[in-house]
């Protein structure tokens, strides 16, 4: 069940499978054409073959498509030409410039094509390999083709030294468990080698330890998978290492850069659909021989990072942002699928409100034009919502709550004055349980951040008070627990009740008054 988001906010959608990026249409320039270019390709039989061909004008970026055997009509100039070539179930990639000028012609012929493949030293045993490779032009507007081992037996590029073409290979071993060491490694060139049989080292890989829990998400189900983020050709080439429907430990070994850990949730709709609901991006750089260590589905989900801000004198805020990993706030919310209410209100008055009904069309927002200087009150509160799944028995993080009390006035343009505030629990087990009569620190962490550049950010406020309550039964009551700051981190002691969850509720109060209260209901089980 693999996820295939993109970095944006999550809709309801269909769980799709990887397309190999081969030769999907795009749109070239308006320019007169009196000149064509002619593209004979040649399968590894030595049979003319009707083809697919990408072209790129390398001064201009300018893309254009053809078929192979058709004179097309270009403008003058240089032309890095991209095709792949299909035969008896192999596949081979070329890249080549072409000078056009009258009546020019190219043949590309996968013959000339030499085998791809990385290899990892020692070889891991039991694993299942699979190899994806690409060819890039090197132009201002990058254009590419891919193709990878799913689909074909073998896979050989075409050699070519050009400046205008690169190549980058993405191998993996993994048992596409979840559960047990995975392996990604990556290697790039400028122009396209003579083939490649490239071993790594194993031992010299990063080590990344993957933790992902259970909980909190609305579905047990969950995939991992990495993608590099490099200026070269391999940016972000996509390696499913596999899925679960436990909460499971594995160490993914990699080459030394900066890579996206990726990891989604997807569940299964009423009317047996797979559906994508989530999905994390971890950008991390490692290096070489050293080991590193994320944890996914953590405890609690909660109100996200964005603060209220006044731009030009409307209060601004989003409604969508309160279900946040604590281990990512700055990520928003991890999971589509909530309904929201919020309220603004000045002298005990309700100014402002707000609803999202649950999957409306864009992301909700409250504005409000400020008429009278002074103290105002904003509440959010959020209910998970996804009515085409059944959410898993026993989920946490059902409900969030998040109250900011700041002043703004007029024609203001700023953030308010308050930190937004996090809920880690430690200690939990691996479906963000404690046992009965234990006692769990929640690590409280405050940040403060501007997304729009018209909001002045100001001088961070001094904190003057930190409480917290927890409740053993969904807030019908409220116990007051201990606060106190260790190592310069904020934490509240909880001693665990019976009941089969714990509701949170802290307050961080600034000086001259204002203050931001967070809430998250079944914050962490017991059990």
């Amino acid at each position: 069940m693999l996820s295939f988001l993109k970095r944006s906010r999550f809709g309801r959608g269909l769980a799709v499978a990887v397309v190999p990026a081969l030769l999907l249409g795009v749109g070239g320039a308006a320019a007169a054409a009196t000149h064509t270019l002619t593209v004979t390709v040649v399968n590894r039989n030595g049979a003319k073959v009707n083809a697919g061909v990408r072209l790129v004008e390398v001064s201009t970026s300018s893309s254009y498509t053809m078929r192979t055997g058709t004179a097309k009509k270009l403008p003058k100039g240089t032309y890095a030409v991209l095709t792949s070539v299909t035969t008896n179930g192999t596949i081979t990639l070329a890249g080549k410039t072409v000078k056009v000028s009258g009546s020019s012609k190219l043949t590309i012929d996968a013959r000339q094509g030499k085998p791809v493949g990385l290899g990892l030293s020692p070889v891991p045993k039991g694993l299942q390999h699979s190899l994806t490779m690409r060819i890039c032009t090197r132009t201002s507007a990058s254009d590419d083709i891919e193709a990878s081992n799913f689909t074909a037996s073998k896979l050989y590029v075409v050699p070519n030294s050009s400046k205008y073409l690169s190549f980058a290979a993405l191998g993996t071993w993994s048992d596409l468990s979840g559960t047990t060491d995975s392996y990604a490694v990556l290697h790039q060139t400028t122009g396209v080698p003579g083939g490649l049989g490239k071993k790594f080292n194993s031992t010299k890989l990063a080590k990344m330890r993957v933790v992902q829990k259970r909980g909190p998400s609305g579905s047990i189900y969950s995939d991992l998978a990495v993608q590099p983020q490099t200026s070269g050709c391999g940016n972000d080439l996509y390696a499913g290492l596999g899925n679960t429907d436990k909460p499971t430990i594995t160490t993914v070994h990699v080459t030394p850069g900066t890579w996206d850990f990726r990891v989604g949730s997807s569940a299964t709709t009423k009317t047996n659909e797979t559906w994508v609901i989530g999905n994390y991006f971890a950008k991390r750089t490692v290096a070489a021989g050293k080991s590193y260590n994320l944890s996914f589905f953590n405890s609690a989900w909660g109100p996200g990072s964005q603060l209220p801000v006044t731009i030009r004198g409307v209060v601004q805020f989003g409604l969508n942002d309160m279900f946040a990993d604590p281990a990512f706030p700055g990520a928003g919310s991890v999971e589509g699928g909530d309904k929201a209410s919020a309220a603004l209100s000045f002298g005990g008055k309700a100014v402002a409100v707000k609803q999202d009904k649950g999957w409306e069309p864009e992301a909700t927002h409250m504005y409000y034009t400020v008429k009278k200087a002074g103290w105002y009150t904003l509440t959010n509160t959020a209910t998970r919502w996804y009515p085409e799944i059944t959410f898993p028995s026993g989920m946490l993080s059902t409900t969030s709550r998040v109250t900011y009390r700041f002043q703004t006035k007029p024609n203001a343009s700023a953030l308010a004055g308050v930190y937004s505030v996090h809920l880690s629990p430690t200690g939990l087990s691996m479906t963000n349980k404690a046992k009965p009569g234990t006692t769990t620190k929640v690590a409280i962490k405050l940040l403060r951040g501007a997304v729009d550049p018209d909001a002045k950010r100001g001088t961070d406020p001094k904190l003057s008070k930190m409480t917290a309550q927890m409740s053993p039964d969904s807030g019908k009551t409220w116990r007051t627990v201990p606060v106190g700051k260790v190592g310069g981190t904020w934490y509240a002691t909880v001693t665990n009740p019976k009941t089969s969850a714990v509701a949170l509720k802290v307050r961080a109060t600034v000086a001259g008054g204002a203050y931001t209260e967070a809430t998250v209901f079944r914050a962490y089980g017991i059990g």
